[in-house]
């Protein structure tokens, strides 16, 4: 071969590479293809002495890769992704039925359909259900499970007798302790520093001046003693942050009111609001249901203040060091400290005959221990123990307002019951209402501003849900049982329960509709660089 035939050669093989370069490229992937199969080769007798004759390492990892391909493009989930709702339920679903299982080889007949366990069981399911299809027209899913509650009681399917009755009580115990940890854990002392004038107007003058006005219009109204119309007042004069909360904080990530800290104030102020009631309420139950002579009762309350104090500003102290900060189970120790003092609070508090000092105590330890553990390195948007509560509280809500529901047997009810129980519910309302309005006076909000506050000072629920059958469990544990204070407690319950059935869906559906109407949007820089640019 001359000079010119391999130059003519070799200008064809340019001209076909640069004509062809998807050759070029299937070339290269050959010979990077010889070079594995001749690095496979050479470690294959390793690898088959390893799988002592199981056939060639690469056959078997072809075909486990094919099957799993193949798994994935088969899941239902891949095949239609619309099914994901269906499984998640048919999930639930076999979770339920494998508890059913176990818990019928330890109480055989009692999880029966016609057993007690059973009931209870159903209860909270179907009462989750109803929380979750209530939740998808935007009202709180507590709403949902409430009805449901007094469905199941008025059909005759739930009703508890003997010890039944004593476990679905202490239920709604653990159930109100762990909604006061969580509103405790809640409280930011950031924002009741900075925003603290109308912060404590807000929280102390409308449930104060509704407390007032309920215990005025019950015995005027009802014929209630003026303890049991104080009793009442207490009872609905706090705002709910199970409805508040999650609506606000809905508002304020789109923007809404955070020029202004809306959610923070109302946030604070709601927790403390609660508290106020709370230690009223404990106060009051405590003069009811003493013994002893009249000085002995005056006293009662503030010793329950007192206690309540203490164990919790002590017990949140020690929760602050101990365990220690850099300890490996740091989260899971805080969290049962916390939960089991609060138990502990609430029961050993009912048991001593000062049944108010408990969730004063357990509502002072939460924010004490919190605030401690964000000086030693948490914050408010780092907070794991605050996020274990939020998952044990969507277990107990159903628990909760499923069994208050329960205590409402509408054949027992009276007409002048409800009707007068909506009249002084409506007239502690507007009172309400008007009251918030002056409280929030003074500061930097404007009209729109002041009006949403006023809306958002509407709704009950929760501490109406937790603190509404107190007075009817200390009632039926006298001996002798008092006809009379029986009667007085299942008349607070049902006006309590009419007044979440009223003012939870009302106040939701108003915060979300008068919030982008009366609050400024704050809208981020980076939605403002991102319009900017393409403009």
């Amino acid at each position: 071969m001359n000079i010119d035939e391999v130059a003519h050669d070799n200008a064809a093989e340019t001209a076909t590479e640069q004509t062809n370069p998807l050759l070029n490229q299937r070339s290269d992937e050959n010979e990077l293809l010889k070079i594995v199969e001749m690095t496979v080769m050479q470690s294959g007798k390793t690898d088959n002495a390893a799988l002592n004759g199981q056939g060639e390492p690469t056959d078997s990892k072809h075909r486990y890769s094919v099957l799993k391909r193949t798994g994935k493009r088969l899941a239902p989930a891949n095949l239609c992704p619309q099914m994901n709702l269906p499984l998640r339920v048919v999930t639930l679903l076999l979770i339920l039925l494998l508890l059913w299982g176990v818990t019928f080889t330890l109480f055989q007949d009692a999880v029966l359909p016609q057993g007690k366990v059973f009931a209870l069981a159903t209860l909270f399911v179907l009462a989750y259900l109803a929380g979750w299809l209530i939740s998808l027209i935007h009202l709180p899913p507590l709403l949902g499970m409430l009805v449901m509650g007094i469905l199941l009681r008025n059909i005759g399917f739930f009703h508890m007798t003997g010890p039944y009755a004593t476990a679905v009580s202490t239920l709604r115990l653990v159930a109100m302790v762990v909604i006061l940890i969580k509103a405790g854990l809640g409280l930011d002392a950031a924002a009741l520093k900075r925003l603290s004038f109308v912060v404590v107007k807000l929280a102390f003058i409308p449930c104060l001046v509704e407390a007032a006005t309920v215990a005025v219009v019950a015995h005027l109204v009802l014929g209630f003693p003026w303890l049991w119309g104080i009793l009442l007042g207490f009872v609905l004069g706090a705002v709910s942050p199970a409805v508040v909360v999650p609506s606000l904080l809905a508002l304020q990530g789109k923007g809404y009111g955070e020029d202004k800290g809306i959610a923070t104030l109302v946030i604070a102020a709601s927790s403390i609001d609660d508290i106020v009631a709370i230690s009223g309420f404990g106060v009051v139950v405590g003069l009811i249901f003493s013994t002893g002579d009249l000085m002995q009762q005056l006293v009662h309350g503030p010793i329950e203040v007192v206690i309540g104090l203490s164990f919790g500003i002590g017990w949140g102290i020690l929760l602050m060091f101990i365990p220690h900060k850099d300890d490996v189970w740091v989260v899971r120790e805080r969290a049962f400290l916390i939960g089991g003092g609060g138990l502990f609070a609430v029961l050993g508090s009912s048991l001593v005959g000062y049944s108010g000092a408990g969730p004063l105590a357990c509502i002072v330890a939460a924010f004490l221990a919190c605030s401690g553990w964000k000086m030693l390195g948490w914050s408010s948007s780092f907070n794991p123990v605050a996020d274990i509560y939020s998952v044990i509280w969507k277990v107990f809500e159903p628990v909760l307002f499923g069994l208050i529901g329960t205590e409402i047997d509408l054949s027992q009810l009276e007409a002048n019951t409800i009707l007068y129980g909506l009249c002084v519910l409506a007239v502690g309302l507007m009172l309400r209402l008007l009251a918030s309005c002056l409280a929030t006076m003074g500061g930097t909000l404007n009209l729109k501003e002041m009006l949403f506050v006023t809306i958002a000072w509407f709704p009950k629920a929760t501490v109406q849900a937790a603190l509404g059958p107190v007075a009817l469990d200390l009632a039926r544990k006298e001996v002798p049982v008092d006809m009379n204070k029986l009667d007085l407690a299942s008349q607070v319950l049902t006006i309590a329960v009419l007044s979440i059935l009223l003012t939870a869906p009302i106040g939701a559906v108003g915060i979300y509709i008068a919030g982008p109407r009366l609050l400024g949007r704050t809208v981020p820089k980076t939605v403002d660089n991102a319009a900017n640019s393409q403009v």
